[in-house]
């Protein structure tokens, strides 16, 4: 990180300490079958920038952070996009901390699906795991009681989620248009409301670790409305538009460390605020994945750890809608536990009413020297069934592989 102090000289202002860095990445993918849809590329390449700059008071409590984000696709460009992941100023004093600003918050302690994870939306042309989030607009508070951490949240704003464009991979077979629809009459200037509380406790001597959130606003979890075009033939659907219904969502979570095991859960209560959409009535919904992650110390005689995991997926929506509906996820971890921080992680998740439908992922990292890394992605799609939600991926076996450079 590079430092530089900040005083101005004519004015009596508070000092400020900056650092910055920046990561730089390279990527390439390769897929296995020609796509499933015309204009599909069968190489993509892309690079990525992302800067940081951190801003410290040196004197006061405050702390300004910028993280800007851009990628370049030479196949997509739908996947050129740039982002501001964070340009968030904080603030605190004893028990209560302030931000406000752009910011990332991670809800969450399954590996296989994020549930409750509401707060920001997901920038799906980066990773199809859902990973990878877009900047919100927030205002955030903490406070910290012996109770637990309270957080509240004020979203001025929503982040529509990115979609594949024509020709690229991880796409529907109907492009997803720009211009999206809202049920709120302020539409993507709606103001989302959210609480989390937290805690962590003591179950028999391990920890335990609990949370409970609610949140009321936009769907960060898109509808489809069908684009219809009329043609001579008659009418025709041509595309799919984007429907954010407004919504309350109750989730929870809990991870209990026992021993060599780490068992998880998250749940939530969904209550989408619209009756029916395409003709079709819209149900409440509620959701969970369990599971467990055993890791065993120095497997083969070796410095490594080697974790199993195995998280059950459901959802109410059905087989039809839902992707995690009635699923089994089943994977291992191992951590190579070297100089260059080498690990892998390899699993895959199998829908437990459609025997050919099942999703495979894998995901090695490792360090090159102290300032390149690499990382290597596997992704492998088996679907035939018409209605399963795999289907539109099922030409996308891939492989991919990102150097990334840190300064």
């Amino acid at each position: 990180m590079k430092k530089f102090l900040l005083i101005p000289a004519l004015i009596s202002a508070p000092a400020w300490a900056m650092d910055w860095s920046l990561e730089a990445g390279v990527e390439g993918r390769r897929f296995f079958s020609e796509g499933a849809y015309p204009g599909q590329v069968d190489d993509q390449w892309s690079v990525r920038l992302q800067p940081e700059l951190v801003w410290d008071s040196e004197d006061s409590n405050g702390r300004f952070t910028l993280t800007p984000f851009y990628r370049h696709d030479f196949a997509d460009d739908e996947r050129t996009h740039a982002d501001l992941r964070e340009a968030m100023y904080m603030t605190w004093g004893g028990s209560w901390e302030l931000r406000a600003g752009v910011g990332k918050v991670f809800w969450g302690v399954t590996e296989s699906l994020h549930l409750v994870d509401v707060i920001n939306q997901t920038d799906l042309v980066e990773a199809l795991d859902g990973e990878e989030k877009l900047g919100q607009p927030m205002v955030q508070g903490i406070w910290l009681s012996e109770a637990g951490t309270w957080e509240a949240f004020i979203l001025p704003g929503f982040r529509e989620r990115t979609f594949a464009g024509e020709s690229g991979r991880f796409r529907f077979p109907l492009e997803v248009s720009d211009e999206a629809r809202y049920q709120a009459e302020e539409e993507e200037w709606h103001t989302d409301l959210a609480l989390r509380w937290s805690n962590s406790l003591e179950l028999n001597g391990y920890p335990l670790d609990v949370s409970a959130s609610l949140f009321h606003g936009t769907s960060r979890e898109p509808l489809f409305e069908p684009e219809v075009t009329v043609t001579e033939a008659g009418p025709v659907v041509s595309g799919l538009t984007p429907y954010y219904p407004l919504q309350n969502q109750v989730g929870a979570t809990l991870q209990y460390a026992l021993e060599g095991w780490l068992l998880k859960a998250e749940v939530l209560y969904r209550d989408i605020l619209k009756d029916t959409l395409n003709g079709e009535a819209l149900k409440d919904q509620t959701a969970a994945v369990t599971g467990f992650e055993y890791t065993f110390v120095g497997p083969f005689d070796s410095a490594a750890d080697l974790g199993v995991l195995m998280e059950y997926q459901s959802d109410s929506r059905g087989k039809d809608v839902a992707i995690a509906q009635n699923d089994l996820f089943t994977g291992v971890r191992y951590a190579f536990n070297d100089m260059s921080s080498s690990e892998i992680l390899a699993g895959f998740t199998q829908d437990l009413e459609r025997a050919d439908s099942r999703f495979f992922l894998l995901e090695a990292s490792t360090r090159l020297n102290p300032s390149t890394t690499i990382d290597v992605t596997a992704i492998v799609v088996t679907a035939s069934d018409e209605e399963a939600p795999l289907l539109a991926f099922r030409q996308d076996d891939s492989i991919e592989a990102a150097l990334n450079f840190y300064f």
